[in-house]
């Protein structure tokens, strides 16, 4: 009995992590683009229609975002993204000395009326 008591316990401390798995899961690059996200929120642009801004940017050892450019017709959606990317730190666990680009689209919409 006590023989089938331990092989219980094990077999219970053997398949807990296998359940306890977490499926849902973000990635570092999804990570990374929620907290751009973040610092992008609420602009203070009122627009006519919608604008768009292709951003390329990397990351330093620091942790810390470098915008590399600014693809848009406005001038003053390329100045609200760079005062508010440049040189921010992050939280994400992407690897900051990989010297990657990552590249984001920036949909800047009208206010839906009421």
């Amino acid at each position: 009995m006590k023989k089938l008591t331990v092989l219980v316990f094990a077999l219970v401390l053997g398949f807990g992590p296998v359940f306890a798995s977490n499926d849902k899961a973000i990635s570092p690059e999804q990570q990374l683009r929620n907290e751009v996200a973040l610092l992008l929120k609420s602009p203070e642009i009122v627009v006519e229609e919608e604008l768009k801004a292709n951003i390329e940017f990397t990351l330093n050892v620091k942790g810390e975002i470098v915008v590399l450019h600014v693809d848009s017709k406005e001038e003053m959606v390329v100045n609200y993204v760079k005062s508010r990317l440049n040189y921010k730190k992050i939280g994400s666990t992407t690897s900051k000395n990989e010297n990657r680009i990552f590249k984001l689209i920036l949909k800047i919409r009208t206010p839906k009326e009421a």
